[in-house]
């Protein structure tokens, strides 16, 4: 190969050096000639030559947590000169992951992809597993060109994302040391707590219990589903949930035995189950010397209400056949919403530091000296905050517990404390927060409408709550207007419709001027279709409305004037009626006027739904908003008038399955929460 290179040099020279060139001159030619041929050669197998290639590039979170919603990007670059056909992009997700569409996505390009186009794509998925599992995606792009139909694929690219947490926590609630006793079979209860902090719910989840072989299953709440195994549909985010599992063990069972407990939750995904998270726990059996038993309340299960007082009876019996003396009882309270500065205890002992309370024989005379089968009593009375604030989700789902110490034994005693539950009503003429543009006067004038602003804010401290609502009453003279909220739905309950009392008085009329003897008009017809109803006694039955002020109206007028004296003749210091229809008559008849209308909305109802724990605490109260429309009577000129009456919520606790309930005070002329109306309320 090099010879015939090296000749054909040579034949380039001879043709140079035949054209009268120096050898020198002739060789630095010739080197050019083949440089330029080189070239040419070079840039026709790069340019005009086909060449068919596809730059592939996916990105994504190195780490991911389990169920967080993450974003790939594909990005697709036509590096080569040839036009691709129909080009497909495949996106495969990881196994065990839920895409916002299909496992396996499809995108076209078009039907073309030309040579230095880019494309970039994005891809939505949640990952599933336990922590330090890695998922993988891979993409691919399948096209063909003008020369081979046939379909080709580039290379296939993948791409890992670690699971760095899964954040869900499982708690085994198994104590270190299990009371078993060697003559009768032992009953043993424990319990798994869950809590999911993964957002949005996930569903399809199973729990499973794995128990030592001799523990004979009797049953459980709620009822598994098959052999260890639990369903659970639906988790949302901060949804916790318990399942407590009882049995026996049996009378032979042995002491000093270890014991092996095992919970795993998972979730199923393309039909098999995925680990999201274990846990494992190991006691030991040993022979109980005593039975300690607790009631709060009077109740042995008792879920208590923040602010409430509880009165502890802690119950301890000797099971041994052989006395016992010169004991000492403790127990240590554990959990931030007890209120320490209220604990009473007649014969105990309080210590601040660790918050313990300790009895001996000069306390309770059993502890000085406990026969077999005897059995002595320990109280306190401690009451917990009634306005403790979460630190942070941590702190949701609260517990309180105490351990109770003797002689070396212990039991823990917990209970489930039920969420408290906010509402606030604030009333505003000049509405501060924007919502709406309030109209009319403040104070409010008699038969002249004024438009108010009512806010209420609702929080939810520590445990997630369903069938939230809440109501208020609204005065017959208050009209309900318009509604703003970003949470659940604001409703209306009307009161029954009914037709007006004077159906030959045309909507919206109104007594605006002044009427009296020998006048009249359509305004002393109204006038007179009013006394008809009002001083019937006055006005026969068979004398018509004609529209002429004549001596029975006047007569009637009198009637009436005297039938609402405290209204119309005291607040002018007449002793006795004029029969004029002044401006204290006519707004009485505008009154009756208003009333013989549907007087509007009776009760707001704001219906939530459920509501996560750290409303109103972690995070900004849910708000609802509303505008009213108030037309006061004459009956209340002078006085101060209530807007809305007394706000109420109620809602169910998910924790404990109790009903919890808030209430705030009215809101009333004087708006309170209303700095720019300084407290003036009086109607004029």
């Amino acid at each position: 190969m090099l010879a015939k290179i090296k000749e054909k040099l040579k034949i380039v020279s001879s043709f140079f050096r035949a054209r009268e060139l120096s050898e020198q001159a002739a060789l630095v030619a010739t080197i050019l000639a083949f440089v330029s041929i080189l070239a040419v050669f070079l840039l026709v197998i790069n340019f005009v030559l086909p060449k068919t290639r596809v730059e592939v590039r996916v990105s994504g979170p190195e780490k991911a947590k389990c169920g967080e919603e993450i974003i790939y990007t594909v990005t697709y670059k036509n590096t080569g000169n040839v036009i691709l056909e129909q080009p497909e992009l495949t996106f495969h997700h990881p196994t065990f992951s839920l895409p916002e569409k299909t496992l396996v996505e499809t995108k076209s390009l078009g039907n073309y992809f030309y040579p230095k186009e880019e494309k970039t794509f994005e891809f939505k998925t949640r990952l599933f597993g336990a922590k330090g599992e890695k998922r993988e995606v891979k993409t691919w792009l399948t096209y063909s060109t003008e020369r081979k139909k046939a379909p080709a694929m580039t290379e296939v690219v993948a791409f890992s994302t670690l699971i760095s947490e899964t954040p869900i926590d499982l708690i085994l609630d198994i104590p270190a040391k299990i009371p078993i006793s060697p003559k009768t079979e032992t009953e043993f209860i424990f319990r798994i707590k869950y809590l999911s902090l993964i957002e949005p719910a996930i569903s399809n989840l199973k729990l499973v219990v794995n128990f030592p072989s001799d523990f004979k299953f009797k049953e459980s709440k709620p009822a598994r589903t098959e052999k260890q195994n639990w369903q659970i549909a639906k988790l949302e985010k901060l949804e916790s949930g318990e399942l407590e599992i009882s049995g026996t063990f049996p009378r032979e069972e042995k002491l000093d035995k270890e014991l092996d407990f095992m919970g795993q939750l998972l979730i199923n995904l393309q039909g098999e189950d995925v680990l999201l998270k274990e846990v494992t726990t190991r006691s030991i059996t040993y022979e109980p010397i005593f039975l300690l038993t607790q009631k709060i309340n009077g109740q042995e299960k008792y879920s208590p209400y923040p602010g409430e007082k509880l009165h502890y009876q802690i119950y301890f019996k000797n099971i041994q056949d052989k006395p016992l003396r010169d004991l000492v009882l403790t127990t240590v309270l554990e959990g931030n919403i007890y209120d320490i500065f209220t604990i009473e205890t007649p014969s105990g002992k309080f210590k601040m530091g660790d918050n313990s309370i300790s009895w001996d024989g000069e306390d309770i005379p059993q502890l000085r000296y406990l026969l077999p089968g005897e059995q002595g009593e320990a109280e306190f009375w401690v009451r917990l905050k009634d306005d403790y604030k979460p630190k942070d989700l941590t702190e949701t789902n609260v517990l309180i517990k105490n351990r109770v110490i003797l002689a070396g034994f212990e039991a823990e005693f917990r209970n489930q404390v039920n969420s408290k539950i906010t509402i606030s009503q604030e009333g505003y003429f000049r509405d501060k927060y924007g919502f709406f543009e309030n109209s009319g006067q403040h104070p409010p004038q008699v038969n002249e409408t004024t438009y108010y602003t009512i806010v209420w804010k609702f929080g939810n401290y520590y445990n997630r709550v369903e069938d939230v609502k809440i109501k208020a009453a609204l005065p017959d003279e208050v009209h309900f207007n318009a509604v703003k909220t970003t949470h659940g739905e604001v409703k209306v309950i009307r009161k029954a419709e009914v037709e007006s009392l004077y159906p030959e008085i045309p909507t919206g009329f109104k007594f605006e001027k002044p009427l009296y003897q020998e006048m009249n008009g359509d305004d002393v017809k109204y006038l007179q279709i009013i006394l008809k109803s009002e001083v019937s006694y006055l006005y026969p039955e068979n004398v018509g409305a004609s529209g002429h002020f004549g001596p029975t109206t006047l007569k009637s007028v009198k009637g009436f004037q005297l039938k609402y004296k405290e209204e119309i003749l005291d607040p002018q210091n007449l002793k006795e009626p004029t029969g004029y229809v002044d401006e204290l008559t006519r707004l009485k008849l505008n009154e009756l006027l208003i009333k013989g209308i549907p007087s509007g909305p009776t009760e707001v109802v704001w219906e939530i739904g459920e509501v996560d724990p750290g409303i109103g605490v972690l995070e900004d109260p849910w708000i609802a908003t509303f505008q009213i429309a108030f037309t006061p009577q004459a009956a209340q000129r002078g006085k101060e008038a209530i807007l809305i009456h007394d706000v109420t919520a109620s809602a169910k606790d998910r924790w404990t399955g109790m009903f919890v309930n808030s209430n705030n005070e009215f809101i009333d002329t004087t708006l309170p929460d209303d700095p720019t109306v300084r407290g003036e309320g009086k109607i004029r």
